[in-house]
């Protein structure tokens, strides 16, 4: 049997992104599968983390999975721009899905495999995040959602318990949210 993981990203992982994803499994004694769910296209309030965050934070408050909630989560303004600081690790530039989708599938699904020695499958959603989440979430039986995001989206996932809400959405035991290296 194996432990299967969702993984939602926004933006290419980095090194260090596929490596503190790994080390939440490392002590795992069954093989694990890791699921990377990206979205085509990101910068629409159609798509990307940000969009399940709704078009509020009393959207976020009243996450049920109701149709006025999911139609909240496609408005222009469900995207939170990424951070305008200079990245840490100014040397690597690292893809965007809405500028190169390809690269950040190849990349993010390599780094993965590389920093847990595990299988990464990889879902591309080209409409909303949220309900894709849930389908691979049904149809994968996984165990664990993990969603790397920007250090702004996990903040506001954060303050308005998100995690709490999407553990009950989604019907899984372990939901787990990340900042993206920046």
């Amino acid at each position: 049997m194996t432990y299967d993981v969702v993984v939602l990203i926004e933006r290419e992982m980095s090194e260090g992104d596929a490596r503190r994803v790994a080390a939440l499994h490392a002590r795992r004694e069954e093989p694990v599968d890791y699921h990377l769910l990206v979205s085509s296209h990101p910068e629409s309030g159609f798509g990307g983390p940000m969009a399940l965050l709704g078009s509020s934070f009393a959207d976020v408050a009243g996450l049920t999975g109701s149709a006025s909630v999911v139609g909240s989560a496609t408005g222009p303004s469900a995207r939170i721009s990424p951070p305008s600081a200079p990245s840490r690790t100014p040397t690597a530039t690292l893809a965007d899905p809405d500028v190169d989708l390809a690269s950040v599938i190849e990349h993010s699904s390599r780094q993965l495999r590389l920093a847990s020695g595990y299988p990464v499958h990889v879902s591309i959603t080209h409409g909303e995040v949220l309900l894709a989440l849930m389908q691979m979430v049904k149809a994968t039986g996984c165990q664990e959602v993990v969603v790397v995001a920007w250090p702004e989206t996990a903040a506001a996932f954060l303050c308005s318990d998100w995690i709490h809400k999407a553990r009950k959405l989604l019907k899984v035991p372990l939901v787990r949210i990340l900042e993206h290296d920046t």
